[in-house]
């Protein structure tokens, strides 16, 4: 995984933690183990959907959990919420590749 996109989450996701009141390292701390549930996500993904692009669903992933952790506290809950609508969406995108693959 590249760790420069990986460093972006954890500093994104440490400026909306001190944005709620966390101090730098609460905030750092919360950032890491958010990332890090995200990246094991992001596996999981990947070890079903293995044609996917690990860091394009990490990225997808992160993005979604930006905006759902600005009003959620519970990491878990962000988790599980975004790896159902990033699983949704997979369904969606497998879908449409399938009805347009003959496009050139």
């Amino acid at each position: 995984m590249n760790q420069d996109l990986i460093l972006q989450q954890i500093g994104g996701i440490s400026q909306i933690a001190k944005n709620k009141g966390l101090s730098e390292e609460e905030a750092s701390n919360e950032a890491y183990t958010l990332v890090k549930g995200l990246l094991s996500k992001t596996n999981e993904i990947i070890l079903k959907n293995p044609s996917l692009n690990k860091e394009l669903i990490f990225h997808q992933m992160s993005t979604q959990a930006f905006g759902i952790y600005h009003s959620k506290d519970d990491i878990d809950e962000v988790l599980d919420s975004v790896f159902k609508s990033i699983s949704e969406k997979i369904i969606l995108s497998k879908k449409l590749s399938d009805e347009f693959s003959n496009l050139k």
